[in-house]
């Protein structure tokens, strides 16, 4: 009897691990967000027909998240190669490229600045972003290309 006893025993504890590893799942989780690159769109001079494709665009730059409904700030990132990756839940996001502490636009014979500014005591920046909504799906990454232009070139 204390022969049965014992092997019972042994036999619990061994099965013990397999039967608590089973239950538990090991799945990788995957993960949904924003990808993209911030491009730089702006024409030195004249512009070609067909325009070339827009190269990345190299200096620092900040890329927020924003929900549409309110506004609130989900994510931001600082990027200086261009490239950015943000894990986001699902839903609906405005995304947006913002140049930090933009030259300022100085009107010159050979520089024009935005309609914005207008006057001589009134100075605009001259990089600005774009804001782009995009709808974050389940596993996926979505998309995004963020355009950064400078307006003082004509």
């Amino acid at each position: 009897m204390r022969k049965w006893v014992a092997l019972v025993f042994v036999l619990a504890i061994a099965l013990t691990p397999a039967f608590a590893h089973a239950g538990k799942r090991h799945h990788k989780q995957k993960q949904a967000g924003v990808k993209g690159v911030v491009l730089d769109s702006t024409c030195a001079g004249a512009c070609a027909e067909p325009s070339p494709p827009d190269p990345p665009y190299i200096g620092p730059v900040t890329v927020t998240v924003r929900r549409p409904s309110d506004g609130t700030l989900v994510a931001s990132r600082e990027v200086s190669a261009g490239h950015f990756r943000m894990r986001l839940k699902r839903g609906d996001y405005d995304v947006s490229a913002i140049p930090p502490n933009p030259p300022e636009c100085q009107p010159t014979p050979t520089t024009a600045c935005p309609a914005e500014s207008q006057g001589p005591a009134i100075i605009a920046p001259c990089l600005t972003g774009e804001t782009k909504r995009v709808q974050v799906r389940r596993h996926r990454f979505t998309r995004v290309e963020l355009p950064v232009r400078n307006v003082c070139i004509v």
